[in-house]
């Protein structure tokens, strides 16, 4: 009489599983210094994130684990291991895709829930629909490469792959709806998760009174490059009110505003999308008037209360 070899089949495929369900929970939640940054492209970020403001968060709070997306996690991180199997890629530069950092900012707004609120409601939380199939804006410039320098970072093609601009401005459409509902401009436009920050360095309220010396270092993430540059070691640039120059605040927040609300080749204060203070407000911090992240202005305007 025939044994049912069924049983012992399940209970082995069953153990088989729990060992690498086990393992993989064990790596998870092991020291990053003896699982991620054992790998050759990943130990840098490892090195940056022991200085961050991050230092204390696991790796998989922000990355997410294989299982964390469901299939599309799964076989992002089975081509992961089947690259480094097969295809033997020593490639040190690393970069997210716009989907991958999209979905590290939904990270982000699970422990920076008052941050994420006022980016909302905030002019910065603009999908690309609203920057590029804006008619009143288009009637008057067309859409170009450099658009993309400030909304749209992280996209991965050109402004011809994210729209068609053939015929007149009534007629131009984006070509991928997906594409068209993604923020523009997301937290990691001028944040960078790994930016040096030590506990030992950090500031206190006492030590300044501006907000921006008080808060882990910004980052403008350039799109040409591929890279982030703490806005503290940016160029300040001289601009000009007919042939005076401007008082201008060098502060790191005020740097890193200016990047993209910036005068045209000419350095002219107000000319193409420039907020540069002036008159009584000329040196001041954007951060003095505006709340970082909602951009609302609470300094200047309180507001008012009615009985």
């Amino acid at each position: 009489m025939k044994k049912n070899k069924k049983p012992v089949f399940f209970i082995a495929a069953a153990l088989i599983m729990l060992a690498l369900l086990g393992g993989y929970t064990t790596w998870n939640y092991a020291d990053p210094v003896n699982t991620c940054a054992g790998c050759h492209e990943v130990s840098p970020s490892h090195a940056t994130w022991l200085q961050s403001a991050h230092a204390g968060v696991r790796c998989i709070d922000c990355h997410g684990t294989a299982l964390s997306s469901g299939l599309h996690s799964l076989k992002e991180k089975s081509a992961m291991v089947i690259t480094h199997l097969f295809d033997d890629r020593r490639n040190m530069d690393i970069r997210l895709t716009e989907e991958q950092m999209l979905d590290v900012v939904f990270r982000c707004a699970v422990c920076h829930r008052a941050e994420h609120a006022g980016w909302q409601e905030s002019g910065h939380a603009l999908t690309y629909r609203e920057v590029f199939m804006d008619a009143e804006h288009n009637a008057a410039e067309k859409p170009y490469a450099d658009c993309l320098r400030c909304h749209g970072m992280f996209y991965e093609g050109d402004v011809h792959t994210l729209m068609s601009l053939e015929g007149e401005p009534g007629e131009w459409h984006m070509k991928d709806e997906k594409q068209a509902e993604r923020p523009a401009i997301t937290c990691l436009s001028c944040h960078e998760i790994h930016s040096p920050n030590p506990v030992s360095h950090r500031k206190t309220p006492a030590d300044s009174s501006s907000l921006s010396d008080k808060a882990p270092y910004t980052a403008l993430y350039v799109r040409a490059d591929r890279i982030h540059l703490r806005t503290d070691l940016l160029t300040p640039v001289t601009m000009m009110q007919g042939d005076s120059v401007i008082p201008a605040s060098v502060d790191p927040a005020t740097l890193l505003c200016l990047q993209c609300h910036a005068p045209n080749s000419s350095h002219k204060a107000g000319s193409s999308d420039d907020r540069t203070p002036l008159g009584i407000h000329a040196g001041k911090s954007c951060l003095d008037c505006h709340s970082a992240h909602s951009m609302r202005t609470p300094r200047m305007h309180p507001p008012v209360h009615t009985h």
